[in-house]
């Protein structure tokens, strides 16, 4: 060991990338399919018979973050105030007035966020 003293590094170095691919490998297997093995429903695997309940889980999963969770608002408006129409909603989604992303949801989803708003404000 006198003579060769990086060997022993070397080697470790050898086994811990190995280590790290191998690994790498494994951990791309387990994916975001481990909430279900626990008994738990992934969100966007949860179906909705009621439109207004789907669209306060994509509210809640997208936009409560920025408008609140009570529609109440944050750093964007609040939208708890009423006097928007379904067509007011549905161009704010897809148009993204301000700071607010365009297309944040889109189709059936941004249909049943507006009804749920429209809801909430009854």
């Amino acid at each position: 060991m006198r003579g060769k003293p990086l060997y022993p590094f070397a080697l470790t170095a050898i086994l811990g990338i190995g280590l790290i691919i191998i690994l790498s490998f494994v951990g791309v297997n387990i994916g975001p399919d481990t909430a279900t093995e626990n008994g738990e429903e992934n969100e966007e695997e949860q179906e909705f018979d009621d439109p207004i309940e789907l669209g306060e889980s994509v509210y809640q999963q997208n936009c409560a973050s920025c408008h609140g969770g009570d529609l109440e608002g944050a750093s964007g408006p609040a939208l708890d105030s009423g006097g928007h129409s379904e067509e007011d909603i549905l161009s704010a989604i897809s148009e993204g007035p301000g700071s607010m992303p365009a297309d944040l949801v889109t189709g059936e989803d941004a249909e049943a966020v507006a009804e749920y708003i429209l809801s909430e404000n009854q």
